[in-house]
């Protein structure tokens, strides 16, 4: 776990005079960590304004102990002991973040970002031209004319190649992603 995200809030958060206006208010959170058998105080956190419905909001603490470690949230306003005063939180959830870091080996990735006023109502389209994966084919050929030349000799070259049969058995022979660790080259005829 590398971040928590807490969501707490208030059910209602206004304040009656005598008169019954309604007023806005706040109430004061602290959210604590245990470290090292210690209670420390991570965020301290106020909320205020004025709304009769439920509120919640959401904090990230960082930074976060070695495991097991306790975590609480302290309400530092004091409790309402009149009909007046409407402030009762409440501790929705917590959330464990685990960072991940998104990579894509041996894969080409594109990414595009556009304004969309500049299109209007218009669907974006997107058009790519790639040549593919660079495969071995034999050293006569040409990959670009598709044609042989001479005799071959037995090996191969790397090469760009949309023939379907090369790029078959670079499939049936590649190791990282076809079956070259169950076959050879020399099992495929």
């Amino acid at each position: 776990i590398d971040r928590l995200r807490f969501t707490f809030g208030v059910q209602s958060l206004v304040e009656a005079n005598s008169k019954g206006d309604r007023n806005p208010t706040s109430v004061r959170l602290q959210i604590h960590l245990e470290r090292y058998g210690q209670w420390v105080v991570e965020k301290e956190i106020t909320i205020t304004g004025k709304t009769t419905t439920q509120y919640l909001a959401s904090v990230i603490v960082d930074n976060l102990p070695p495991r097991p470690f306790g975590i609480r949230m302290i309400r530092v306003t004091a409790d309402s002991t009149t009909d007046q005063l409407q402030n009762n939180t409440v501790w929705s959830s917590y959330t464990e973040i685990i960072d991940v870091r998104q990579r894509y080996p041996n894969t080409a990735v594109i990414g595009l970002q556009v304004e969309s006023e500049q299109f209007g109502s218009q669907q974006v389209t997107r058009n790519y031209h790639f040549f593919g994966r660079i495969i071995h084919v034999p050293s006569n050929y040409d990959p670009v004319a598709r044609t042989y030349s001479g005799i071959w000799d037995g090996t191969f070259k790397p090469a760009y190649s949309n023939n379907p049969a090369w790029c078959l058995w670079d499939v049936l022979t590649h190791p990282r992603y076809g079956m070259g660790q169950r076959i050879g080259a020399a099992d495929v005829d």
